[in-house]
């Protein structure tokens, strides 16, 4: 089986209507933006494939999505005007190569097993490089990332531009997935984003043909599982391979199965290893659950969690339960409580059917956002409670959401959400979060995201439009320098 492979390169230009001629003064609304993307499917050129920008990640292409046919150079072009020109950033792009596409270096023998190849949302990844290689190890790193995504109530294009509140974190992980992935396939993290086949890296390339029948394996089943989930936000299935133990320090060659499934109250994450044929299901490895509701004004989440220990033998379950208050028009600042439970159990039955439990700790969070239609955070803080916490009343209340209101949760009114604020309020540790836009240009905006902790320290990020972003640390909030962060 050879190797397929997508090279994307990106070319973003914003165009501006000018006004009237013969001298005349006045000029017209500015035409929305535009920006284009170029790119090239090279197995051999890969002609028939359909590339798009999969602007709410169901990974489908959908009505409205820009798309294009590759040529039989394997090159396309999507163009993308207005609202949707900001997804380029945001939005994972998608190469779908069905059965009949036609690859230059075997033309009388068309693909027979269809795929589909990701490179993730520009924004969220470590490589600032201009040619955006899509192949397997980009696509096991979007997987990674869409996970961590789902988590976070995240599904589409316009949902991630809009939580600002979360993306700091969102590309925090993403640089952890980063080392993660390249120290699981044992490769340089620069080289995930490289043209391995460019390069003549032959190791690379037989690292993506190892891949490969995991990448169309979980092709088929996420289209089967999708079925069988109609309603689903999301619904994929995921293989991968590990060599290394992190925790044991030892390589090891084992695969594993990940299955999600996301309706609009419920989560569900399920891993397994499996054998190297991919075929049998082995040892669970964990199994997530996340259920919401909301009443009387308030959000409530409860996710359980658990996960085999390092010794390979026993599970530890982790509970925690989030309740906050809903964002009203006259009402701009939110308050709430997040519980957090661990405990060993022997199933995940077991696990499932806990609270809390005893020895929880419990977060207070304010935050406060710019308006109510577009609910962008503009400070959050939190203060963790490990020993003594300052609410026991409001614990385990997934079943009696009835008994506590909004208002209940105006107690925690004196919190204050004014960043410059260094209350604890007797907690262990805080952390507080500033975030802001700098308009460029009317079509070009940095967004800062300005972090700092009860333990003195300060970071800053910066995020541009292009995708691309710079971190500067503190210790004071005065001074600030890349080489401060630790």
């Amino acid at each position: 089986m050879k190797l397929k492979l997508i090279s994307i390169a990106l070319i973003a230009g914003g165009l501006t209507a000018c006004g009237g001629g013969g001298g005349g003064s006045s000029s017209s609304t500015p035409a929305p933006q535009t920006k284009t993307l170029q790119g090239i499917a090279i197995d051999g050129y890969i002609s028939g494939a359909t590339a798009f920008l999969d602007i709410n990640y169901n990974g489908v292409l959908d009505e409205g999505e820009p798309s294009s046919i590759t040529d039989d150079e394997g090159s396309y072009q999507l163009s993308l005007t207005g609202s949707n020109s900001d997804c380029m950033n945001y939005a994972p792009i998608v190469v779908n190569v069905p059965v009949g596409a036609i690859d230059a270096d075997s033309p009388n023998s068309p693909i027979t097993t269809p795929y589909q190849l990701v490179f993730p949302p520009v924004m969220t990844v470590s490589s600032n490089q201009d040619i955006k290689s899509t192949t397997p190890l980009t696509t096991v790193l979007w997987n990674q990332i869409q996970a961590d995504l789902y988590k976070g109530g995240l599904n589409s294009c316009s949902a991630l531009k809009q939580a600002v509140n979360t993306q700091n974190s969102i590309i925090q992980d993403v640089k952890e997935h980063d080392i993660r992935i390249a120290n699981r396939y044992n490769i340089a993290v620069e080289d995930l984003y490289g043209d391995f086949v460019k390069d003549q890296n032959a190791e690379l390339y037989e690292l993506a043909q190892k891949l490969m029948p995991a990448i169309k394996k979980s092709y088929q089943e996420t289209k089967d599982i999708q079925q069988e989930n109609p309603k689903a936000q999301q619904a994929y299935v995921d293989y991968y391979w590990a060599h290394w133990d992190n925790i044991k320090k030892n390589e090891i060659n084992k695969w594993y199965k990940v299955k999600t499934v996301m309706t609009a109250d419920k989560l569900i994450v399920i891993e397994h290893e499996v054998s190297a044929d991919l075929q049998t299901e082995l040892a669970i490895n964990k199994h997530i659950e996340r259920n919401s509701q909301k009443k009387n004004g308030l959000e409530y989440d409860k996710q359980a969690w658990f996960s085999l220990d390092s010794d390979g033998i026993e599970y530890s379950c982790s509970v925690q339960e989030t309740i906050k208050q809903q964002v009203l028009p006259n009402s701009l600042a939110t308050f709430g409580v997040l519980n957090r439970g661990w405990s060993k159990q022997p199933d995940w039955e077991s696990c499932s059917s806990q609270n809390v439990g005893v020895g929880f700790m419990q977060t207070l969070t304010a935050d406060v956002v710019d308006d109510y239609k577009d609910q962008f955070t503009q400070v959050q803080a939190k203060f963790n409670f490990e020993n003594k916490v300052p609410h026991p009343e409001w614990v385990n209340l997934e079943d009696s959401l009835n008994s506590v209101s909004r208002s209940d949760f105006d107690e925690l009114d004196y919190l204050s959400v004014d960043f410059d604020d260094n209350s604890s309020y007797d907690a262990d540790s805080w952390n507080r979060h500033k975030y802001a836009y700098i308009e460029n240009t009317p079509f070009d905006y940095t967004q800062t995201i300005t972090s700092k902790y009860s333990q003195g320290n300060w970071t800053k990020g910066y995020y541009y439009q292009n995708g691309t972003s710079r971190f500067e640390c503190s210790d004071n909030g005065v001074n600030w320098s890349k080489d401060t962060c630790k």
